[in-house]
C-alpha cells in the first residue's frame, strides 16, 4: 500500500508549525514548506508593506518530487500545502477572535490580521482543499482551545488508519461566519483591500 502524502494546512495562526513539531516528536516525517522553499530559492520578492512572499508552487512541487524519499509517508506543513499533490488535507481551524490575538502577538500589521481573520471566517483554505481533493479527502480540526500535542496525537492516530473513521472531521462542522456579521465594520477594510483567498504569511 502506497504511503500517504498529507497536507497540514490552515490560515496563519491556526497552529500548523506547532502541530508539525509535535508530529515530528511522535516520529512522523514532517516537511516545513516555508523552510524547504526558502532553502531552494522558491520564495518570491518580499512585499514589505504586507510582510508576505509568494511561493513558486510549480517549482516547489517539482523539488518535492525530486527530493522526498519514494514510498515514505510525509506531512507537508504550510498554508499552501493543500495546493500541492497530496492524498489528504488536514485543515487546522481557529475561531477568528483567538486567531486575531495570536496574529497580533506576532506583530502582524493590522491589515494582515484582518485579511487572515476574514479568510478564516470564510473557510477559504477548507474551500480550496475541498475543491481540489473532494470532501472525503479533507479533515478539519478546531485548535482554538486545544494544545498542539493533543491535536498532533489525533492526527497521528488518524493517519495511521489512513483517515478511515474520520467522517466526523469532514468539512461543514466548523462555521465562523457569525464573526463576519458581528464585526462587519472591522472586516470592511479587508474586503475593500482584496478578495479573500489563500491567506498570506
Amino acid at each position: 500500500m502506497r504511503a500517504m502524502r498529507i497536507a497540514l494546512t490552515g490560515t496563519p495562526g491556526t497552529g500548523k508549525s506547532a502541530v508539525g513539531r509535535e508530529l515530528a516528536r511522535l516520529g512522523l516525517s514532517v516537511v516545513s514548506l516555508n523552510s524547504f522553499a526558502r532553502g531552494r530559492g522558491l520564495l518570491g520578492v518580499r512585499d514589505r508593506a504586507r510582510r508576505t512572499r509568494e511561493m513558486d508552487l510549480a517549482g516547489l512541487g517539482r523539488a518535492l518530487e525530486r527530493e522526498l524519499p519514494a514510498g515514505k509517508g510525509v506531512f507537508l506543513e504550510g498554508h499552501v500545502a493543500h495546493l500541492l499533490e497530496v492524498d489528504h488535507a488536514v485543515v487546522l481551524r481557529c475561531s477568528p477572535p483567538v486567531l486575531r490575538r495570536r496574529l497580533a502577538a506576532r506583530r502582524y500589521p493590522a491589515a494582515k490580521v484582518r485579511e487572515n481573520s476574514l479568510a478564516e471566517a470564510l473557510d477559504a483554505i477548507t474551500a480550496e482543499a475541498v475543491a481540489r481533493l473532494g470532501r472525503r479527502r479533507v479533515s478539519e480540526l478546531d485548535t482554538t482551545r486545544r494544545t498542539a500535542a493533543s491535536v498532533a496525537s489525533d492526527i497521528a492516530r488518524l493517519s495511521r488508519g489512513r483517515f478511515r473513521g474520520a467522517a466526523r472531521l469532514r468539512p461543514g462542522r466548523i462555521d465562523w461566519s457569525g464573526d463576519i456579521l458581528r464585526n462587519a465594520g472591522y472586516y470592511s477594510a479587508a474586503r475593500a483591500g482584496r478578495a479573500a483567498g489563500t491567506p498570506k504569511h
